[in-house]
C-alpha cells in the first residue's frame, strides 16, 4: 500500500487576523455540528479510491482554528478515516492551535485521540506587534500554551514565527526566538509577512495607514533569525523552517516531495493521481455537497510529465538538501542534467546554485531569490 497525507481544514476562528486570506468563518455549535457531518460524509465518499490501496502516515488538522471544535468532533473524524484506510501506528497526526485555545482540558482531550504534534500560531511575543496583526492572544498566553502542551507530555511543538511586520524590529526577532527556544521548542516555522489582496492590512498599506519595512530590513530580520536558530541547533531543512534533527513536519515534506495526499473540508486542496483539485471555499455548499454526498470539485490540474518534472525541481529545491539527480531520473525516465544543463550551468556560475555529488541545491544567495532561480527551469 501506498503512504498517503491527509488534511483536514477546520473552517473556524473567533476574528480573523489582519493578514490572513486563508478560508475561515465565524464559528458557533450548529456550524460546527453540520461540519462534521459533511467531512465524515466526504471521508465516505473515498472509500472506494483509498481501501485498501492506501495507507495514512500523517494527519494535519489545520484552519482557521482548529482547536476551537470539541475534541470528540477530532476523534470522529480520525475513527471516520480509520474506517477506509489504515493509520499507522508511529503516523505524525498534528494540529494547528491558538495559544488562548490551548486548555489543560483540551490538551489531555488532544492528546488522549492521539494527537502527537502541536503547531502553536505564536507569530510574536511583542504585544504591541500582536494587536497591530489582529491576534487575539498575548506574549504571556502563548508562553503559558506552550508550558502547558508540554507538562501534559506535548514534545513535539512547532511554533509559527512571523517577520517583516511593520513597525518589528530585529531585536524583536531575536527575542522571541530566544524565548520560544527557551521553552524547549522543537520546531519553528519562520514566515516573512506578505500582504494578500482581500485582507485589512493590504487596505492599509495601500492606504498608507502602515509602511511595509524595506526589503534590505526585511532581509536582515530573515538573517537574524536564521543565526539565532543555527546557534541553538534548530536546523534549516527548508526556506522557511527550521528543527531539531527528527522533528522536522513529515506532513509538510509530503508536500515538498511531491507525494500524494488529500484534503477535507472547504478550501482544502488534494494530490492524487496525478491530479490537483480543491473543494470550494464555502462553507454552506460544502455543508450541503455533504448532505447529498455529491461533493463539488474543481479540477486545478491534471499534470502531465513536464509539469510533473518542473513541480518536482520547485518543491524540492526549497528544501536545503535539495534535489537528488539519480531519484529525478528514475521517477521520471530522464536525465535531469542533460536537460536542463544549460539553466544547470547557468546558476552556478551566478552562486545560486551548488552541485555536491548527486545533490543539486540553493546556496544561501540562491535562497534569497528562490523563485527567481526556479524559474530558470521553466525555460
Amino acid at each position: 500500500m501506498k503512504n498517503l497525507g491527509i488534511y483536514v481544514h477546520i473552517p473556524f476562528c473567533r476574528q480573523k487576523c489582519n493578514y490572513c486570506d486563508f478560508y475561515s468563518v465565524n464559528w458557533n455549535d450548529e456550524s460546527e455540528d453540520k461540519y462534521i457531518e459533511a467531512v465524515i460524509n466526504e471521508i465516505k465518499g473515498y472509500r472506494d479510491k483509498l481501501k485498501g490501496k492506501y495507507k495514512a502516515d500523517t494527519i494535519f488538522f489545520g484552519g482557521g482554528t482548529p482547536t476551537i471544535i470539541k475534541p470528540e468532533n477530532l476523534s470522529r473524524i480520525k475513527e471516520g478515516l480509520s474506517d477506509i484506510l489504515e493509520i499507522e501506528k508511529q503516523s505524525e497526526i498534528s494540529m494547528e492551535a491558538n495559544p488562548n485555545t490551548l486548555t489543560w482540558e483540551k490538551l489531555k482531550g488532544y492528546k488522549e485521540i492521539g494527537i502527537n504534534r502541536l503547531s502553536i500560531g505564536i507569530q510574536s511575543l511583542n504585544d504591541e506587534i500582536l494587536k497591530k496583526i489582529g491576534r487575539i492572544h498575548n506574549s504571556l498566553e502563548a508562553l503559558e500554551a506552550i508550558d502547558r502542551a508540554k507538562n501534559i507530555g506535548f514534545e513535539n511543538i512547532n511554533a509559527d514565527i512571523m517577520f517583516n511586520i511593520p513597525g518589528q524590529t530585529v531585536k524583536d526577532i531575536e527575542d522571541t526566538l530566544y524565548k520560544i527556544i527557551e521553552r524547549g521548542v522543537k520546531h519553528i516555522s519562520f514566515y516573512s509577512l506578505k500582504l494578500e489582496k482581500g485582507t485589512p492590512m493590504y487596505a492599509m498599506e495601500k492606504n498608507n495607514k502602515i509602511i511595509m519595512p524595506d526589503e534590505e530590513y526585511e532581509r536582515d530580520m530573515y538573517y537574524a533569525g536564521r543565526e539565532v536558530m543555527a546557534k541553538n541547533s534548530l536546523f534549516q531543512y527548508e526556506i522557511s523552517n527550521f528543527a531539531e534533527a527528527g522533528f522536522e513536519c513529515r506532513h509538510n515534506l509530503k508536500y515538498w516531495n511531491q507525494e500524494e495526499y488529500i484534503g477535507l473540508g472547504p478550501s482544502a486542496h488534494s494530490f492524487l493521481n496525478n491530479t490537483r483539485y480543491s473543494n470550494p471555499s464555502d462553507l454552506k455548499l460544502y455543508c450541503e455537497c455533504g448532505n447529498s454526498r455529491n461533493f463539488e470539485r474543481i479540477i486545478l490540474e491534471e499534470l502531465g510529465k513536464d509539469d510533473l518534472m518542473f513541480e518536482y525541481i520547485m518543491l524540492r529545491l526549497r528544501l536545503t538538501e535539495g534535489l537528488n539527480v539519480k531519484d529525478f531520473n528514475n521517477i521520471f525516465s530522464a536525465d535531469f542534467k542533460k536537460i536542463y544543463s544549460m539553466q544547470i550551468n547557468y546558476l552556478i556560475k551566478n552562486n545560486l546554485l551548488e552541485v555536491e555529488g548527486d545533490n543539486i541545491r540553493l546556496t544561501e544567495k540562491g535562497m534569497d531569490i528562490s523563485n527567481y532561480v526556479i524559474e530558470e527551469f521553466m525555460e
